[in-house]
């Protein structure tokens, strides 16, 4: 009984609060009601000086950090890695070793522009559906530097 009082006043407080903060957002004026006519025409011609994109050209996305925010010493090796313990989803699919079927405690390897899956038996597969974008989007910061491929495998508990 007291819960039932309980959760209609909490419910009761959350509309009043939704009803407020949809007050006063509707209290505030436009951003281009405030301009005047000169200003709005002015925006009016540097949005339409804009041009629309030719959808035949292909878009290219941009990488997750500015070069000026990378590392130097992550510019100047051979490639990277990470640890991926769980499974992996690409396009809605969990992906599996192609050899030994496993689906987790993967390596992922970004090198020459191509990443690449390496399960717990060795097997390395080219995954050409994961960009160097997706992996500088999921991967932390480098924290060790290793001389060989070998030497980081091992780090990773390969």
């Amino acid at each position: 009984m007291f819960n039932r009082r309980r959760e209609a006043r909490d419910q009761e407080e959350l509309r009043r609060a939704g009803r407020e903060m949809w007050d006063y957002f509707q209290s505030i004026p436009s951003p281009l009601e405030e301009l005047d006519q000169e200003e709005a025409g002015a925006l009016a011609a540097a949005t339409a000086a804009v041009p629309e994109p030719d959808p035949a050209e292909p878009t290219v996305v941009a990488d997750f950090l500015p070069p000026s925010f990378v590392a130097p010493s992550q510019r100047e090796t051979a490639g990277l890695m990470m640890p991926w313990p769980g499974p992996l989803v690409v396009d809605g699919e969990i992906v599996t070793c192609s050899r030994c079927e496993t689906y987790r405690d993967w390596i992922v390897l970004s090198t020459q522009g191509r990443v690449w899956l390496r399960c717990r038996a060795g097997h390395e597969t080219h995954e050409t559906r994961l960009d160097t974008a997706w992996f500088n989007r999921n991967s932390g910061p480098m924290t060790e530097e290793h001389g060989s491929y070998e030497d980081g495998i091992r780090f990773l508990g390969h």
